[in-house]
């Protein structure tokens, strides 16, 4: 170890180390006789070790940096050339055509107090639709295809079958203020309306039959809130013409017998008397 390693390395140590590293390379006392540096460096290298001993333990190799600080995060200046060539070659994005006060978006304006106009025709409509329809009908809309909907709507025209689609709000101020309070918990979901003029339950059910993407919640027919069995079972009733025909036949039935039983004394009556004159007759002739 050279004499200037041993300096740096006794300048590491703290003060009080130092000087007493310093009294013992005082008392002790080099060789007589010339040396040479090589011998001197080496005679430094052992007095500093045997008083290394005698404080504390010292590495014998340290690694020590002579140049600049290990520090790699600054970025490097760039040069004065390739920033004015950076300054020419920046992006300058072109300024929109359109003026600033046009892109602005525009506050809307909240009139809460103002009643929705829209909403007001949709009530009036659903309303008539209510008012004119003898049979209403509930159904949910799932996964259908606009196409096999509009066949839907065609097959249902041809029995006067209407589709009907109000807005789920709009349907629920109109029908909470009506006697079909009943069909509100059926309207959650895409819903729409099946109305008609008429009582057409039998055709309508054979109209859905093939559009299985559509399924028959409730309805209300003759004002009669029906269940989706209620609606099957009611369809399977004969129609209102031929129960007509039947009830006419059943009532000339009994006045028809009331006439015949009203008779049957008199006629009983008038036929004995006959029978009596004839057999009076005859005795009259043998006598």
């Amino acid at each position: 170890m050279s004499l200037t390693s041993c300096h740096v390395i006794i300048w590491r140590t703290s003060s009080s180390l130092l000087s007493r590293v310093l009294s013992l390379l005082g008392n002790r006392r080099l060789p007589a006789g010339t040396a040479s540096p090589c011998t001197s460096g080496r005679m430094a290298a052992a007095l500093v070790r045997g008083a290394a001993r005698e404080l504390a333990w010292l590495p014998s190799l340290q690694c020590i940096r002579h140049r600049s600080k290990a520090v790699t995060r600054h970025k490097k200046a760039i040069h004065f050339e390739r920033q004015k060539i950076l300054a020419l070659t920046k992006y300058i994005a072109p300024k929109p055509t359109i003026s600033e006060s046009c892109m602005k978006s525009k506050a809307k304006a909240t009139d809460s107090g103002k009643e929705n106009l829209l909403e007001k025709f949709l009530c009036s409509q659903l309303e008539n639709v209510i008012q004119e329809s003898k049979m209403l009908a509930v159904f949910q809309r799932n996964a259908i295809g606009a196409d096999d909907f509009l066949h839907l709507k065609h097959r249902l025209h041809k029995h006067e079958i209407y589709i009907k689609v109000f807005p789920i709000q709009v349907i629920r101020k109109v029908l909470g203020q009506s006697q079909l309070q009943g069909l509100l918990p059926l309207f959650m979901g895409h819903t729409f309306l099946a109305v008609s003029p008429h009582a057409k339950a039998k055709e309508m059910l054979q109209a859905i039959r093939s559009a299985p993407q559509v399924q028959l919640l409730g309805a209300c027919i003759e004002d009669r809130l029906l269940s989706k069995q209620g609606i099957v079972n009611y369809s399977k009733l004969p129609s209102k013409e031929l129960l007509q025909g039947q009830l006419v036949g059943t009532l000339s039935t009994l006045t028809t017998q009331t006439a015949n039983m009203l008779t049957h004394h008199s006629a009983r009556l008038c036929t004995m008397l006959d029978q009596h004159g004839k057999e009076e007759g005859k005795q009259a002739e043998e006598n």
